[in-house]
C-alpha cells in the first residue's frame, strides 16, 4: 500500500450576521516514503540553524509549530538567512513542497525558539 499524506484545513464563522467559511488542503504530489517528526531547540540564539531532517533526502510537506519563542524560517537558505514567514509562539504553518534546506532562527533578540514540525518527503 502506498503513503498518502495530506493536511486538511476548515474554518466557520456564525452567529455574527454573515457566515465564513474556509478550507484548504495541501497533499503532496508524490507518494511519501519518509517522514522525521522532531521537537528541536534552537543550539544558539540568535544564530540561524538548520532544521534536521533525517532520512528525508526531498521534502514535500514541512508541518511546523512554534512551541516556545518566536521563530523566523528561511525556507531556502543559501549563505546568508533571509527570513521568508514568522511564526508566534503557539502558531502552526504547513508548507507544501519547501523550496530547499530550511532554516530557524530566534525573532527576537537572544532567545533560543523551540520548535515541534513533522517533515514528509522521499
Amino acid at each position: 500500500m502506498a503513503a498518502d499524506a495530506s493536511v486538511s484545513i476548515n474554518f466557520l464563522l456564525t452567529g455574527l450576521g454573515k457566515e465564513v467559511e474556509f478550507a484548504a488542503k495541501f497533499s503532496t504530489t508524490t507518494a511519501p516514503t519518509r517522514s522525521l517528526y522532531h521537537y528541536a531547540v534552537q543550539t544558539t540564539a540568535d544564530t540561524e540553524q538548520a532544521l534536521e531532517l533525517g532520512d528525508v533526502a526531498t521534502s514535500q510537506l514541512l508541518i511546523i509549530k512554534c512551541v516556545a519563542n518566536d521563530v523566523d524560517l528561511d525556507l531556502d537558505f543559501d549563505s546568508t538567512f533571509n527570513a521568508d514567514l514568522t511564526i508566534q509562539e503557539g502558531e502552526v504553518a504547513v508548507i507544501p513542497v519547501p523550496a530547499g534546506v530550511v532554516y530557524i532562527k530566534n525573532n527576537d533578540a537572544a532567545e533560543e525558539s523551540t520548535v515541534e514540525y513533522v517533515l514528509i518527503g522521499t
